[in-house]
């Protein structure tokens, strides 16, 4: 399986078996949470627990049974400030690849994080937006309804009842990505605008719950279904 493949086949499970990740599984993820805490000023750890990797926080919302990895997405809020966007970038990296090596994912925000019995370590001027269970599930997850991408995207100058006239095929493969993304409550609180020189995007999170998170996966799963050589962001 590729990276396109796993957006295609990536389905949120929150019911996880007690059977564990191999160790070169677990080698390749640390070794790509290093590289994305290397490129994006982040410090996400991979947390693995026999009990419960989400040390019996709350979460915000949704109920997990038998979480024992996940990705504490972690990081500080001062400078660059998009510390929620870039949690969603590289937490969604993450869960694809995770489904490329035949594992189960589901994102979650936890509540009383800080009094976690210490699996994951924030420091003072950190947070953790979110985090993502991973593993082997005990079903699998449900494809999520998805905004059409005349909803989630527009070309600038375009007629309002076709705001995708004129669009080129790449941005409109973008688009498409993005409705495989993840998003809180399955709102995807995004849109996406090809500006008047046809080259550059403008992503923009949207009012809703973690917007700014799901922002961050829907630029991801825009980037690969466009091509990073085709446009660059505003």
């Amino acid at each position: 399986m590729n990276i396109i493949e796993a957006m295609s086949a990536r389905h949120a499970v929150r019911d996880y078996s007690d059977q564990p990740v191999d160790e070169a599984t677990l080698d390749d993820l640390r070794s790509l949470v290093d590289q994305l805490n290397e490129r994006h000023g982040l410090n996400i750890q991979l947390v693995i627990d026999d009990g419960d990797a989400f040390g019996e926080c709350p979460t915000h919302y949704g109920r997990f049974k038998g979480v024992h990895h996940c990705f504490a997405l972690i990081g500080r809020d001062d400078d660059p400030a998009d510390l929620d966007e870039r949690a969603g970038y590289c937490g969604e990296r993450l869960a694809l690849e995770a489904v490329m090596r035949g594992l189960d994912t589901g994102w979650a925000v936890l509540h009383e994080s800080r009094e976690h019995a210490g699996a994951w370590l924030l420091g003072d001027d950190e947070r953790m937006p979110a985090v993502i269970a991973f593993g082997h599930g005990n079903r699998p997850g449900r494809p999520h309804r998805s905004k059409p991408v005349q909803e989630l995207g527009a070309v600038e100058g375009a007629p309002a009842d076709d705001p995708l006239a004129g669009a080129p095929e790449w941005f409109i493969k973008g688009l498409e990505a993005v409705q495989l993304a993840p998003s809180a409550l399955g709102k995807q609180p995004v849109h996406f605008t090809l500006l008047a020189d046809g080259r550059t995007v403008r992503g923009e999170a949207l009012e809703g719950v973690q917007a700014e998170i799901c922002l961050g996966v829907a630029k991801l799963h825009f980037e690969l279904g466009a091509g990073e050589g085709n446009f660059v962001w505003a």
